[in-house]
C-alpha cells in the first residue's frame, strides 16, 4: 500500500468515525466532555500512547516468557528494585518543584540544578560499586545480580534524566510529546527482550530490555526542550541555582528521604522474597504483579500525569476546586478500577497457563490477592501528591510508617514460616490500608490548603 493509498484509509476511517459519533448523542457528549476539560484530554492524549505501549507489551509477553526461565525473570525484578531503591537520589528530588514557580526563569534554574545534581550522584554510585560492591551485594544477599551490577550505572544516569525531561514536559504539559516517549519505550524494550532472548543472552537481555523501556525517548524530549526553551537556558546562573535550591529545600529535606523509603516499601517484595524462597517464586511473583497491573496503568499513570499538572496550576493559582477535583477523580478511577482490573484477575489462574506456558501456572493464583492491592493504588496513587499543598514532612512520616510495617510483614513471614500465599495476602492487606489512611491525609491537607486560601 502506497503513502497515498493509507491516508486516503485514514481519512475514510476517520470520516466513518465522525459520523458515528455524530449520530450517537451519548458519544459525542463524551468526547465532548473529555475534550472541553483539561484533565481528562491530557488523560486521554496520554493514555493514548500508555495503551499502544501496554499492547506492545500484552502482545510480545507470551514470546519473552517463552524465552525466559522463571528464574531470569527474578534476577530481572530483582536488578529493576535495586535500580528504583538508588535511582530515587539522582537529584535529590528537586524535579518535583518543577511545578510550582511561577516565573519560568526559576524553573528552567531548578532544572540546571538537577542536571548538575545527576552528575555528581551518578559518580558517586559509580564509586559505590567500584569499592563497595561486594559489600552491597553480600549485606541484601544480591549474588543473583552480581555479575550486572554494572548495568545499574547506565539505568541510573538514564532513568534519572529521562524523570528530569518528564516533568519538565508536565510543567508545560505536553502530553502528547510524554506519549511518543512512552511508545517507544514500550516497541523498544519489546523488541530487545525478545532479539536478545532469540540470541540467548540469558538475564542480560532481560536487564537491557528493561534500561531501554525506562529511557527511551530522552532525545525526544531533549529535543523538544531545546527548541522552546533555547534563550530560556541563558538564564541558569550559579546564583540563581542556589537561590532556587534555597527555595525548594523542603524536596530534597523530606520528599528525597520519603521517596527512598516510599521506593523501599514497593521495591522490598521482590528482594524480600528471593531471601525468604528463591529467585523463581520472584519471576512468578513479577509476572503476576505485571499482569494485575497492567490492565489499569494506561489509566493510572496517564491520569497521575494529568492530575499533576491540572493541580499543579490550581495550587499557583489558589484554586479553592482543588477538593472538588481530588475527589471527583478518586470516584472515577475507583469506578473504573474495580471491574478493569477486577475481573481480568478473577480468570487468571485459568488463563496464564494457557497464553504463557504451563511453567508460569503458579503466577496466575498469585494474582487474586494482588488484585486487591493494586486496585486501591490505582485509585489512590494518581492524586497523591501531599507535597503540592506544602506537607512534605507528611510525605516523609507516612512512607517511613509504610516501609516500618512491610518490614515487619515480611520479618513475621520468615518467623512464623509462612507459605508465600499467606505472606501475599499479608503484606497485600497492609499496602491496601495504607492507601486509605494515604487518601484520608490528602483531603486534610487540601482543607488546610484551602484555610490559607481564606485566610
Amino acid at each position: 500500500m502506497t503513502g497515498n493509498q493509507q491516508q486516503r484509509t485514514i481519512f475514510q476511517f476517520l470520516s466513518r468515525l465522525i459520523l458515528v459519533v455524530k449520530r450517537n448523542p451519548y458519544a459525542s457528549w463524551t468526547i465532548g466532555f473529555i475534550l472541553n476539560n483539561p484533565l481528562y484530554k491530557g488523560v486521554l492524549i496520554l493514555g493514548s500512547g500508555t495503551a499502544v505501549a501496554q499492547l506492545i507489551g500484552i502482545g510480545t509477553m507470551p514470546i519473552i516468557t517463552r524465552l525466559y526461565l522463571p528464574s531470569e525473570m527474578g534476577i530481572l525484578a530483582v536488578y529493576s528494585s535495586v535500580l528504583a531503591i538508588f535511582s530515587v537520589g539522582a537529584t535529590l528530588r528537586y524535579e518535583f518543584a518543577y511545578a510550582l514557580p511561577k516565573e519560568n526563569e526559576d524553573a528552567i534554574n531548578l532544572f540546571g540544578l538537577c542536571l548538575i545534581l545527576l552528575c555528581i550522584t551518578t559518580i558517586g554510585f559509580a564509586l559505590i560499586l567500584l569499592f563497595g560492591r561486594d559489600l552491597l551485594i553480600n549485606a541484601f544477599d544480591l549474588d543473583a545480580i552480581k555479575q550486572y551490577s554494572w548495568l545499574l550505572l547506565i539505568g541510573f544516569f538514564g532513568m534519572g534524566l529521562y524523570t528530569m525531561l518528564n516533568y519538565w514536559a508536565i510543567r508545560q504539559r505536553d502530553y502528547k510529546r510524554i506519549t511518543y516517549t512512552k511508545i517507544n519505550q514500550g516497541a523498544g524494550g519489546s523488541v530487545c527482550k525478545i532479539l536478545l532472548g532469540i540470541l540467548a543472552f540469558g538475564p542480560v537481555g532481560l536487564i537491557l530490555g528493561h534500561i531501554v523501556s525506562q529511557i527511551a525517548g530522552i532525545t525526544t524530549l531533549a529535543r523538544a526542550m531545546w527548541r522552546k526553551e533555547r534563550n530560556n537556558l541563558k538564564a541558569i546562573s550559579w546564583n540563581r541555582m542556589k537561590s532556587v535550591a534555597t527555595t525548594y529545600k523542603s524536596f530534597p529535606a523530606f520528599n528525597f528521604p520519603a521517596s527512598i523509603v516510599n521506593t523501599l516499601s514497593l521495591q522490598l517484595p521482590p528482594l524480600m522474597l528471593l531471601a525468604l524462597y528463591n529467585s523463581e517464586v520472584v519471576g512468578f511473583y513479577a509476572l503476576a504483579h505485571m499482569l494485575v497491573v497492567l490492565p489499569g496503568s494506561l489509566i493510572s499513570g496517564s491520569m497521575g500525569q494529568a492530575y499533576l499538572g491540572e493541580a499543579s496550576k490550581m495550587v499557583r493559582e489558589r484554586s479553592r476546586g482543588l477538593r472538588s477535583l481530588y475527589v471527583r477523580t478518586l470516584k472515577h478511577l475507583f469506578i473504573i478500577g474495580v471491574p478493569l482490573i477486577g475481573i481480568p484477575a478473577l480468570f487468571a489462574p485459568f488463563v496464564v497457563p494457557f497464553i504463557f506456558g504451563d511453567v508460569w501456572v503458579e503466577a496466575g493464583w498469585y494474582c487474586w490477592p494482588l488484585a486487591v492491592m493494586v486496585i486501591a493504588n490505582f485509585v489512590v496513587s494518581p492524586t497523591s501528591h501531599l507535597q503540592l499543598y506544602g506537607y512534605n514532612s507528611w510525605v516523609l512520616m507516612f512512607d517511613v510508617v509504610r516501609t516500618i510495617i512491610v518490614i515487619v510483614v515480611f520479618y513475621l513471614s520468615y518467623l512464623l514460616e509462612f507459605p508465600i500465599m499467606v505472606t501475599i495476602i499479608t503484606y497485600v492487606l497492609v499496602i491496601s490500608g495504607m492507601d486509605i489512611i494515604s487518601v484520608i491525609l490528602n483531603l486534610k491537607a487540601i482543607e488546610r490548603f484551602k484555610s490559607r486560601i481564606n485566610t
